[in-house]
């Protein structure tokens, strides 16, 4: 059975760019524009990794997605794969996590653009490890 991405973004033709190149590698996608669609998205089908962009309506909301999700017993489980278009990504993942008790929200964090090849690879490998359970 084909594993499923659900990506989260509000930028189509990055969403249409993602949908073409995973579904040329078997995978089944499924899309949001924001959080609150993902949400009922994730209500009525639960898929085997999320895609998500850190800006959307506003700078935080894939972290406040990403937290949320964690903090539920029903998606804290599926693992996420971040991008985002900002530069420096490595620094601000470090400041993050000094500013922060919380555990890291995302399994993988990613800057865009990004080629096919690499984000295929990184959806492999985190659908390849165990769960955070």
């Amino acid at each position: 059975m084909a594993q499923e991405v659900l990506v989260v973004d509000d930028d189509p033709d990055l969403v249409e760019a993602v949908r073409i190149t995973l579904e040329a590698e078997g995978f089944v996608v499924s899309s949001a524009r924001d959080g609150t669609e993902a949400k009922k998205r994730l209500a009525e089908h639960t898929p085997d990794v999320i895609l998500l962009d850190v800006m959307m309506a506003t700078d935080t909301e894939g972290f406040d997605l990403a937290y949320e999700l964690l903090d539920s017993p029903e998606t804290k489980d599926i693992p996420i794969v971040m991008l985002t278009a900002m530069s420096q990504s490595q620094s601000y993942i470090e400041t993050f996590q000094q500013i922060t008790d919380r555990p890291w929200p995302v399994s993988v964090f990613l800057e865009k653009p990004i080629s096919p090849k690499k984000l295929v690879e990184a959806i492999r490998n985190v659908l390849a490890r165990p769960t955070r359970s």
